[in-house]
């Protein structure tokens, strides 16, 4: 079976680390390019989505015996959903790849606010021996949880180490590892926002979450607060937010992804002395590559053993998730 590595970018360690132990049967093409994929790989069964290749409708044309694409990123929102549902494709994650790095990166920023790091770094950029710039602890603090899968959890898991109380907001309401409480609806919502110093969004972008937190969800939060948002800038509408925190509805907020990307330098948000701004980074660690390996080694391993068989992460495509 013909599986294809779509990687325009640099993909040499991965296709190093899937080389190793590939299951009898199965061959990997390593394409570059879109007209490589129709060259070379127009009876493939499978796509590895690697290196910043996204398979869009028009390249899944040419591909009519693909039955499985796997992504290494956890949000599936750049793929034709629909296409692959009706065609029967079945299409699996890179689900676990992110909850270290991107638990760490949620508390840094949380710790960053508790301590007005960036208020430091000013002053010694100044030069400025400045010993009153205010400072609280996470201790005690509530964080709201936006999204209570694996990497939710990690970042509750270490938020309770620093002995913080730890809420979570699902789809179900379904109670979770390391959370206090879950809740679910728009009533848990607004519970969960209204309780919590930090809030931590890390929920799938799906057509559901797309405005989850808007000028609604922003007034329901305490004034002291501050809104950590790592999942999609869809999420979260940019224009309430930049009201919020130009008007004191809440206090900060710590932003690693925007409706736009890059961030435009017109942005109001680049001038808010109340947010910390990352370039879509929480992602990232030099251990991407291992990690992602690993899960799709399980499933080259599973498809060769049974190409009709349960596969790891595999997505409901009518949830997006």
């Amino acid at each position: 079976m013909k599986i294809i590595v779509y990687a325009p970018k640099n993909a040499d360690t991965l296709l190093t680390l899937l080389e190793e132990g590939l299951p009898e049967g199965l061959t990997l093409v390593h394409c570059r390019s879109r007209e490589e994929v129709s060259a070379l790989a127009a009876d493939a069964v499978g796509f590895i989505a690697a290196g910043g290749g996204m398979p869009d409708s028009a390249m899944l044309e040419e591909l009519p015996r693909l039955a499985w694409v796997q992504i290494l990123s956890a949000g599936a929102d750049k793929l034709p959903l629909e296409e692959l549902h009706r065609r029967g494709i079945r299409l699996t994650n890179a689900k676990g790849v992110h909850q270290i790095q991107m638990s760490e990166f949620a508390l840094l920023q949380m710790l960053q606010w508790a301590r007005r790091a960036d208020l430091h770094f000013s002053n010694q950029l100044d030069k400025r021996w400045g010993r009153r710039v205010p400072s609280g602890e996470l201790h005690g603090q509530t964080v709201g949880i936006l999204g209570t899968g694996s990497i939710g959890q990690a970042i509750a898991a270490k938020a309770q180490a620093f002995g913080m109380r730890t809420l979570g907001y699902n789809t179900s309401g379904r109670p979770e590892l390391h959370f206090d409480g879950v809740f679910h609806g728009a009533d848990g919502l607004l519970t969960v926002l209204g309780e919590s110093d930090y809030v931590v969004v890390i929920v799938p972008s799906t057509p559901d979450t797309q405005g989850l937190i808007g000028q609604e969800q922003l007034h329901a939060m305490k004034p002291s607060a501050c809104l950590i948002n790592l999942a999609r800038g869809t999420v979260v509408s940019e224009p309430e937010l930049i009201a919020a925190l130009q008007n004191g509805i809440i206090a900060g907020a710590a932003l690693d992804v925007f409706e736009e990307e890059p961030l435009p330098p017109e942005s109001p948000l680049w001038e808010l002395p109340n947010v910390l701004i990352t370039p879509h980074v929480a992602g990232a660690s030099p251990h991407y590559n291992e990690r992602a390996a690993g899960i799709v080694r399980e499933n080259l391993r599973r498809l060769a053993e049974d190409p009709d068989g349960p596969l790891h992460n595999e997505m409901d495509l009518s949830q997006g998730y």
